[in-house]
């Protein structure tokens, strides 16, 4: 049996306007003094927007952007269950990527999360700064 999948224009165009706040996002981090390690790192389910280092901290960045402002602030979005995601595919990210955190767990890390209003020009980051802490337990990758 086949199933037939239909296109959701929306769906894709949401992607790419993520993909395009995203981008950008990595460029603003840039400018202030961060190093992209890397991008769009997905492990069981969850994914990093960002992965960047600064200084001798790697800091995961979740990007949140709405498009209109009836949506409210794209931080708030950031619940328990995606911050157990991110926080999860990050200890993955440590454990597999010796050479980009040569610590591994011993490296200092935190997460954050900028927020962009995409309906505002100029737009503005909104960067919160270690926003959650991650569990105390490292689970098994």
């Amino acid at each position: 049996m086949y199933r037939v999948l239909e296109f959701n224009p929306e769906g894709y165009q949401n992607k790419k306007k993520g993909d395009h706040i995203e981008s950008m996002t990595a460029d603003y981090l840039r400018k202030e003094g961060y190093q992209i390690i890397s991008r769009n790192y997905g492990y069981r389910g969850g994914e990093l927007d960002i992965v960047a280092k600064k200084e001798d901290t790697i800091v995961f960045v979740e990007v949140k952007s709405v498009w209109n402002n009836t949506k409210g602030n794209p931080a708030s979005r950031v619940g328990k269950l995606k911050q157990k995601k991110i926080w999860r595919t990050a200890c993955h990210f440590i454990y597999s990527n010796p050479d980009l955190v040569p610590r591994g767990f011993d490296q200092p890390c935190r997460f954050d999360v900028v927020a962009v209003k995409a309906y505002q020009k100029p737009l503005e980051f909104v960067h919160y700064k270690n926003a959650f802490e991650g569990d105390q337990t490292i689970p098994q990758c």
